[in-house]
């Protein structure tokens, strides 16, 4: 029998979910803005206060600070951790170009997709909360980092720590298309590689310099071989700068390098090969920077009890769930690899995570409520 009255719940909550949405979005929340990604964790700390769950706050010098609360039942029965991120990748300015606006079944703005929309749910889920919508047998530890969007070394440590203490994690990332659920996630891995070369005038003494733009060009062409697309590992130069004027010999360049990967091993293996890199230019030096950031997300025996049990919680509420791996990394990645059973993509469908087209389906709002409560209350 399909509840339809707790998903009627949800559907009358739609509207102060898209409400709640468009304060998170007109708060622009760049990694890199410390100041404007602390105004994103006090509205979720007051609104923490408000549901009558305490807050805390991990005090950061680089980035905006870290919030987490915790619901306790009168007896818990073990802890459900649900994970979310308040940065995103756009500019303070976005909104001038890319505004909060509901275009029939699209709801636009900067950071509306991924995931402003994943954190709106989860501020209902502690209204429900307070409210006894909801009466979950383990305690709900709510956690908000700030730095995933650039590889969430601040917020790690935590992460990991939190999700030791948690049977289960719960990630309010964006759902795969068509609402799928991430179970595997590829590991990435973020460079920079930089060339030092010599200057020297184009024209009149070309063969004095050494071309640091040739040398990284060379560079580029052999690291490309790396990829192995049969395994899933890809390379890609995402960003190249260098040289100084258009008749000089460029005497520095540098690219940065997206690794992505499904398998441990292969990871290490494009690790290992950047980090022997020579130059090839006679006269360049070269040095690499960066690591892998996150491992894999690999599917785990655990994960796929828990999915199974996501599933049937699903289709008590008519709806069809099934679960897919995503290129992108997360901060499920962390809590996965230490063997906690993780799921992804909980949060609202939509379309262009990291482009100004990026949007959430409105229509999506209430069934992911209802199912990230329901998978909350029974798991």
């Amino acid at each position: 029998m399909i509840d339809t009255d707790f998903l009627k719940r949800c559907v009358y909550a739609e509207a102060s979910l898209a409400d709640t949405l468009k304060l998170l979005v007109d708060l622009p929340s760049p990694s890199g803005d410390k100041q404007l990604v602390d105004s994103v964790s006090r509205f979720v700390t007051a609104h923490l206060g408000k549901s009558l769950i305490p807050a805390n706050l991990i005090k950061k010098d680089a980035v905006g600070d870290i919030v987490w609360g915790e619901w306790q039942p009168e007896r818990s029965e073990g802890r459900i951790l649900v994970l979310c991120h308040l940065d995103t990748v756009w500019p303070p300015q976005a909104a001038e170009r890319n505004p909060f606006r509901i275009d029939g079944e699209r709801i636009y703005g900067p950071g509306a997709f991924d995931m402003k929309a994943g954190v709106a749910l989860t501020l209902k889920i502690q209204e429900f909360l307070a409210g006894g919508t909801i009466r979950p047998r383990r305690a709900v530890r709510f956690l908000y980092t700030t730095d995933e969007e650039t590889g969430s070394f601040e917020s790690r440590e935590v992460i990991e720590e939190f999700a030791r203490q948690s049977d289960v994690v719960l990630v309010t990332e964006p759902a795969l298309p068509g609402g799928g659920l991430k179970t595997f996630r590829k590991g990435s891995g973020m460079y920079r590689l930089k060339v030092q070369g010599r200057a020297a005038h184009a024209g009149l003494e070309p063969e004095k310099g050494v071309n640091a733009i040739e040398e990284i060009a060379l560079q580029i062409a052999e690291i490309k071989r790396l990829e192995d697309l049969e395994k899933g590992t890809t390379v890609n130069f995402t960003r190249i700068e260098g040289g100084t004027a258009c008749n000089v010999v460029p005497d520095h360049a540098s690219a940065a390098i997206d690794v992505r990967f499904r398998e441990v091993g292969e990871g290490k293996r494009v690790d290992g090969a950047l980090r022997g890199r020579q130059a090839i230019t006679a006269g360049a030096q070269i040095v690499l920077s960066g690591s892998i950031d996150r491992p894999p997300m690999v599917r785990t025996d655990k994960t796929r009890e828990v999915f199974a049990s996501a599933q049937a919680l699903a289709a008590e509420l008519g709806l069809e769930l099934w679960e897919g791996e995503a290129g992108g990394g997360s901060d499920g990645n962390f809590t996965a690899a230490l063997g906690v059973p993780t799921l992804d993509g909980l949060g609202p469908e939509g379309e262009g995570a990291h482009t100004w087209d990026e949007y959430v389906l409105r229509s999506s709002l209430a069934p992911r409520l209802a199912l990230l409560a329901r998978l909350i209350e029974r798991l």
